[in-house]
């Protein structure tokens, strides 16, 4: 983890605490967990979606389903992705750790 606590000074009054420091390194754990079982979970969508479209190349009803889930799956990626970048441009903002690999 990160100490935080010496690097960040918010607005230049008020030093981060340990809880605050503590606190920080929770929520970027916990991001980083999200992130990283929405990749697992995309990857398994992406597969079974395409798996589907193979699969059900005869039938018109299933493989628009199968095409929907992979629908679901590029939309879900490209929020994730754009949350991502979000997080990193408030970080390089604010200054404070948010998210760090």
């Amino acid at each position: 983890m990160v100490d935080i606590t010496n690097t960040l000074n918010l607005g230049g009054t008020k030093k981060l605490t340990q809880y605050d420091s503590n606190l920080l390194g929770v929520i970027s754990v916990v991001l980083r967990n999200i992130y990283v079982i929405t990749a697992i979970i995309l990857f398994i969508m992406i597969f079974v979606g395409g798996i589907g479209m193979i699969l059900n190349a005869g039938n018109a009803e299933k493989q628009k389903q199968s095409s929907k889930t992979l629908g679901s799956a590029v939309t879900g990626f490209l929020i994730i992705f754009l949350s991502y970048w979000l997080l990193k441009i408030l970080q390089l903002f604010t200054g404070i750790p948010l998210i760090s690999f």
